[in-house]
């Protein structure tokens, strides 16, 4: 679901603590740095020049930086497994682009399959990047974080006024509030309850209610 989040909530550090794109408890509150993406028109400009498309996204582009957004154990493992790949492609890459130029015309197939393992191995690497994962964006006119992929439960944490949601034991939902504990109140040594006190009956006459 898409979750808006307005931009200053975002750069002022006031979200739950609950991961918006998971939905779990959040085990850091980390700094990310969003931007928006590029707008659609701008591929266009790629055939003039990719000078000029990374100039022209570059001044168009918008950016918050969150000081502290919620990461939870999915995003890190997500972030682990991206970058191990992806830095293991990549060096793949490397190793039979370097074979296939050493080998000269006989190594002209280890040099296209080194410079496709490069290239897959950077983009894999590059969805590591904090932003990729939490799948969240700045809008094109800077006001709002988009979350293309939030989850429910940190959309109602958001409601209830930004606070950190405290789980309930034996309970995945958050944004219940928690059972407060009981107060007793500690009566002096040698204290004695009273009993009640009630009158004597006359013998053989018994009182019934309503009579």
């Amino acid at each position: 679901m898409l979750i808006r989040v307005p931009a200053g909530q975002v750069a002022a550090g006031q979200l739950p603590h609950i991961c918006p794109r998971h939905g779990e408890q959040a085990i850091e509150m980390k700094k990310v740095r969003l931007i928006s993406k590029p707008p659609g028109w701008a591929i266009v400009l790629i055939l003039l020049a990719v000078i000029v498309y990374v100039i022209v996204v570059s001044a168009l582009r918008k950016k918050v930086l969150a000081p502290a957004w919620p990461w939870c154990e999915q995003c890190k493992a997500a972030r682990s497994r991206n970058l191990g790949i992806g830095l293991g492609v990549l060096g793949l890459g490397v190793l039979l682009f370097v074979i296939g130029a050493a080998m000269g015309e006989n190594g002209a197939a280890l040099f296209l399959f080194g410079f496709l393992a490069f290239l897959i191995g950077l983009i894999i690497a590059l969805r590591a990047n904090p932003q990729v994962i939490s799948s969240a964006f700045v809008s094109q006119d800077g006001a709002f974080v988009d979350i293309t992929k939030g989850d429910e439960r940190f959309a109602r944490a958001l409601q209830g006024g930004g606070q950190p949601a405290v789980p309930q034991q034996g309970q995945w939902g958050y944004g219940a509030a928690p059972q407060q504990p009981v107060q007793y109140q500690q009566q002096p040594a040698g204290y004695q309850p009273q009993q009640q006190q009630y009158p004597p009956q006359q013998q053989g006459y018994t009182q019934y209610p309503g009579q």
